[in-house]
């Protein structure tokens, strides 16, 4: 993977080649920051050009013997380290090595994929992955050998968070004393949720979001020449493009979660209890994983209408069919109910994380949303 195929990011991928060329390499380095935003792609563009055996001041040469190896994600001295989970035929604790050949894949299709177009991929989108015990002896194990091509040993480590803490704690030793030209690259999006001794460990380094214009040049590249397509991505991005990528696209989970929320609102506030019973049995029926991504996608249009409300267009990120949404239904979406509805929505995330059951806390969430709907302004306003 080559820096030239990263959008935007261009000061951070000043920052790397600089660690790489002046011989400053960190043996733990943590590049962090929201979703979308390229961190697993530089990582990779990063070994890459730590190994490449002809590189130039500003990227890998890309056809090299190494480059070839790590433009298949095949490089010997190159090991990933991702959440996982038990899938058919795995009896141990499962390891990333039981899923390499679909994690190549999946990453080579998508550069700037997710956690749950990963999960997807394995076919498990309605349960969580870790990062066990049994991972961290693998990493153990294979940081003690020898580079077989390069000079490095290079781990790249994507979600750091999803390491339970048993395999937290294994590998502090190796994080704070690794064996000589090693490179251990965590890619993280939580970093609130590592536990310190790891954290302070590593150097850390800020992936930022993506601007509108990078954005948008990046969207081009895919081949789409719909101008309206690309601003509607674009600005429902809020500097993801992974996100401007499933609008793009008009992903169905997409639709369907704007789906679920327009048809919950307008139930909540016709107080229609028979139908939101129905809605209920549909939202729990379709899998933890589906479910969180409904309410992170409630509190992006919560958000977005509550600036709407406030007249602050320019601070919108809407397509435009959330657009039209959003005109008839900000209104309702004021000082006097916003906090109490994203509360009451990251309560249900908090809920269905910790494997509640969903019916309960969907009944919950929507009669909340009743009672909040109902509110008036505030007075201030």
């Amino acid at each position: 993977m080559l820096f030239g195929e990263i959008i935007g990011q261009r000061e951070v991928k000043q920052r790397l080649l600089n660690m790489v060329r002046d011989d400053r390499t960190p043996h733990a380095l943590m590049l962090f920051g929201p979703a979308g935003t390229g961190k697993l792609a530089l990582a990779v563009a990063m070994v890459q050009y730590l190994a490449c055996g002809n590189r130039g001041d500003g990227d890998s040469c890309g056809v090299c013997p190494s480059c070839m190896k790590f433009g298949k994600l095949v490089h010997p001295d190159l090991h990933f380290v991702v959440p996982v989970l038990k899938a058919g035929g795995i009896t141990a604790p499962p390891v990333t090595d039981d899923f390499i050949v679909d994690w190549r894949e999946a990453l080579l299709s998508d550069h700037y994929i997710t956690e749950n177009l990963w999960y997807e991929a394995i076919g498990a989108e309605n349960k969580q992955g870790i990062i066990n015990v049994r991972e961290s002896e693998s990493i153990i194990r294979k940081l003690s050998f020898k580079p077989y091509e390069s000079d490095y040993r290079m781990m790249v480590l994507w979600l750091p968070e999803k390491m339970n803490l048993p395999a937290a704690n294994k590998l502090l030793k190796l994080i704070e004393e690794p064996p000589d030209k090693t490179l251990i690259l965590m890619v993280s999006e939580h970093t609130e949720r590592i536990i310190p001794t790891i954290l302070s460990r590593t150097q850390l380094l800020h992936v930022p979001p993506l601007t509108d214009t990078e954005i948008r040049e990046g969207l081009k590249q895919q081949g789409t020449g719909d101008e309206q397509l690309i601003e509607d991505a674009a600005n429902r991005a809020n500097g993801n493009f992974s996100l401007a990528l499933q609008t793009l696209r008009q992903d169905e989970s997409e639709s369907h979660n704007f789906e679920l929320f327009t048809r919950l609102m307008r139930l909540c506030y016709a107080r229609n209890i028979i139908e939101i019973n129905t809605w209920v049995d549909q939202g729990a029926g379709i899998g933890r994983e589906r479910q969180k991504q409904f309410i992170d996608y409630s509190l992006h249009l919560l958000r977005e209408n509550f600036m709407l409300h406030m007249e602050n267009g320019t601070l919108n990120y809407m397509s435009g069919r959330e657009r039209e949404f959003a005109l008839k239904f900000s209104p309702f979406i004021h000082h006097g109910n916003v906090f109490d509805l994203v509360e009451a929505f990251g309560l249900a995330g908090n809920h269905i994380e910790a494997n509640g059951n969903p019916r309960i806390i969907l009944m919950d969430l929507s009669i909340r949303v009743i009672r909040l709907l109902m509110q008036k302004p505030a007075a201030a306003e």
